[in-house]
């Protein structure tokens, strides 16, 4: 039989965890990660801008590219709306990215940044990696 001394702490240290393991899963599920503005006004334009080019099919390449150029320029405009702006940072840095890009795709140097805003435009959360591409209208 297992001595009480032994049995007693082991019952109390299990309780414990699953006290801990419950709270944990509690905290997680009871409050979402917050939206910040930035997310929530970026969603909403890309919602919208998906929306400007739904009913439009492409048939020529040539059409493709106007479809995306429709659905970027909707996504600015409504950014522009909701007070939010090119961040300079943003460009200082896509400066150097977009000349080797330029070089390596055999493009223009406005082409290359321009393809890289497109993509960075969408992004919504701020990393370590580089400044974000938006940036509140001052």
């Amino acid at each position: 039989m297992i001595n009480k001394r032994v049995l007693i702490p082991v019952i109390f240290v299990s309780a414990l965890i699953a006290i801990y393991l419950f709270s944990l899963f509690k905290f997680n599920h009871a409050n979402p990660t917050q939206q910040t503005q930035l997310r929530k006004v970026g969603d909403e334009c890309a919602g919208i801008s998906e929306n400007a080019v739904a009913k439009m099919t492409a048939v020529v390449e040539f059409q493709k590219l106007e479809i995306q150029g429709r659905k970027i320029n909707v996504m600015r405009l409504c950014m522009k709306d909701h007070g939010f702006v090119e961040n300079p940072n943003w460009f200082v840095y896509a400066q150097p990215i977009s000349l080797a890009s330029s070089v390596k795709q055999n493009i223009s140097q406005d082409e290359a940044i321009e393809n890289l805003r497109r993509l960075d435009m969408m992004q919504f959360d701020e990393t370590s990696k580089h400044p974000i591409y938006w940036s509140p209208r001052s």
